[in-house]
């Protein structure tokens, strides 16, 4: 599963999170700061680098609560106005990890696909929010 980042998709991301990314060779990093002062995050992608065995994209995230990494990339979605949301899916499964330009950050992991296209009526609570947050990535993942 390869996945090359193109510099339109950097050019997007900058847009959207309204900041400006450092290039480093296949590597971007952006360092977000939100109105509220105590809220940061960097967070990097890292374009067609050994995955253990495949050659493919990731992105990592640091934040004062915690450190996340979504590693090969199948696409990235835009969501505007102000969230990009990167995508690995395997056909079965689906994982995102959704950044905000207010340095909101949320990792779905290893959601089944069936999942998010399901009556949202019938799901039972616990996994009515990942269905209804990933529902936004339904025509990308088809």
């Amino acid at each position: 599963m390869s996945y090359s980042i193109e510099d339109s998709v950097i050019q997007k991301i900058n847009q959207i999170l309204n900041t400006q990314a450092t290039e480093f060779e296949n590597t971007w990093t952006w360092s977000l700061k939100s109105k509220e002062p105590a809220k940061q995050m960097v967070f990097s992608i890292y374009s067609d680098i050994d995955l253990g065995g495949e050659t493919g994209s990731m992105v990592s995230v640091q934040t004062r609560y915690g450190y996340y990494e979504l590693h090969g990339i199948s696409s990235v979605i835009f969501f505007e106005p102000d969230e990009v949301i990167f995508i690995r899916n395997d056909k079965t499964y689906l994982s995102c990890l959704i950044i905000g330009s207010e340095c909101s950050c949320s990792l779905y992991s290893n959601i089944r696909i069936d999942l998010i296209k399901s009556d949202f009526s019938e799901l039972h609570p616990a996994v009515l929010l990942s269905a209804m947050q990933l529902s936004i990535t339904e025509n990308s993942i088809l």
